[in-house]
This record gives C-alpha cells, sequence and structure tokens, in this order.
C-alpha cells in the first residue's frame, strides 16, 4: 500500500520517505521536515494518535494528513486536536487524494482553497 500510494502521489509531490511505522515517520518527518506528511491511523507503533503528536513538535510546519477507513467522531477529533489539518477516507482515488493534500497545504500555510467543479 506505501509504495504504491508512494507511486501515484509522485506525479504530485517529492516523496522524501516511506515510513513503515510511527517510529519511521517521525524520524523522517523530523529528518526532511516534509511540507506534508500522510498519516494511517492504524499504522504499527503506534499509528497516528503517536505519530501526529511527535510530528507536531519535532516538525511544525509539517502538515498532517490522516488517510483512515475508521472515521469514529472520537478518533477524528482526537487527531485534529493533536495537529492533524485534515481526515481522509480510504479508497479515494489517486487525483482525488492529491487534490485533498494541497488543499490541507494550502489550508496550513494560511492560503484560500480553491473550489473545483
Amino acid at each position: 500500500m506505501r509504495s504504491v500510494l508512494g507511486s501515484q502521489l509522485s506525479d504530485s509531490f517529492r516523496i522524501v520517505g516511506v515510513g513503515e511505522d510511527a517510529t519511521e515517520a517521525i524520524a523522517l518527518a523530523e529528518q526532511h521536515r516534509p511540507d506534508v506528511a500522510l498519516l494511517d491511523v492504524e499504522m504499527p507503533g503506534g499509528g497516528a494518535r503517536v505519530a501526529v503528536v511527535e510530528i507536531d513538535t519535532r516538525s511544525p510546519d509539517t502538515c498532517m494528513v490522516i488517510l483512515s477507513g475508521d472515521e469514529s467522531h472520537q478518533i477524528v477529533l482526537e487527531l485534529l486536536n493533536a495537529g492533524a489539518i485534515a481526515y481522509i477516507r480510504k479508497g479515494i482515488g489517486a487525483d482525488q487524494l492529491s487534490k485533498m493534500l494541497a488543499d490541507a497545504l494550502a489550508v496550513k500555510s494560511g492560503l484560500p482553497v480553491r473550489a473545483t467543479a
């Protein structure tokens, strides 16, 4: 899944790393200070619950977007309150995911988000 997403998103974004778990995602964010980090709620090592808090501390300018099949109100609020900018449901297409990542980055940067038809 990670390599497929990386390949699909590489047309729109420069991929600086693909982490296997929360610990690796945190280390990659601290090392590369990416504009955007796409994090899975259920990734090994504590998932997004661990990664969001740590990345927000170590790379505060990184826009964190959560990808998950779980839309439980509690976890969505928890992650947004911890520093994530957006919550995206798994299963969307690569073009739509790229647009949503770009929109989240614009919001994090304080730029207007352009509506599409």
